[in-house]
């Protein structure tokens, strides 16, 4: 039998967040949430840049690897070779023998070569990122051009070789700041870095043996340039 004096249990509810809480955590959530995102594309982003500067500092080396076994000269951009199209890309094919080289991160497939240039030579890579010094590497169409020799270059730390760009309808190899207002470039004394540039209002089409393609963005040099600041293609040899 219970004693009188014994109190029966008190039983308590279910402990519960009420709908103001529930939406303060999600207000906490989204706020984080819109700091936090930028800052890892931005992450991701200094990632792919870093994996672009190897790729180009990889293919200075295949440059200048074939500009000693071929009597210190560099190779032409693009030539016709009996019944293909050789290019530069194919020129330093066999030292690199990586066609993912001539990609960068952040836009693998800037470039079809098969539409650049209407017929590649076999064991040419597909796609390609990067574009040359036209001052360096000479264009075979033109009449009585010719390859431009190392010692012509006069200050290789300050002469580029190759770098993030396009080819627009006047083939001029136009800079694309594929990395925040950034693109990456190699120099004829073999290393690389990230140089800045600034977007302009002026828009252009990437060429192709078919006509016009794609739309492209047209950058400005920065003062870090040195040499091609102000440009908007890094053309020239400093003196």
């Amino acid at each position: 039998m219970q004693s009188p004096c014994t109190l029966a249990p008190v039983r308590r509810g279910k402990a519960a967040f009420t709908l103001i809480e529930l939406l303060v955590v999600i207000a906490i959530i989204a706020i984080l949430a819109a700091i936090l995102f930028p800052v890892f594309a931005q992450a991701r982003e200094k990632a792919r840049q870093t994996s672009c500067l190897s790729n180009l500092k990889q293919y200075a080396l295949a440059n200048l690897m074939y500009v000693q076994d071929y009597d210190e000269t560099f190779p032409m951009s693009a030539y016709l070779n009996v019944s293909c199209v050789a290019t530069f890309y194919w020129a330093v094919n066999p030292y690199v023998k990586n066609s993912q080289i001539t990609q960068c991160p952040s836009e693998k497939e800037a470039m079809n070569v098969q539409l650049l240039t209407g017929a590649p030579c076999a064991n040419t890579p597909p796609f390609n990122s990067y574009v040359v010094n036209p001052a360096l590497y000479a264009n075979g169409f033109i009449p009585g051009v010719s390859t431009l020799s190392l010692a012509s270059v006069n200050r290789p730390s300050e002469t580029v070789m190759h770098y993030d760009g396009n080819t627009n309808t006047s083939q001029q190899q136009i800079v694309q700041a594929r990395h925040q207002n950034m693109f990456d470039a190699s120099f004829v004394d073999g290393h690389a870095k990230a140089l800045q540039a600034t977007l302009t209002t002026i828009t252009t089409q990437q060429f192709t043996v078919m006509g016009p393609g794609k739309a492209l963005k047209t950058y400005r040099v920065g003062t870090s340039g040195g040499f091609y600041a102000g440009q908007t293609e890094c053309n020239g040899l400093p003196q």
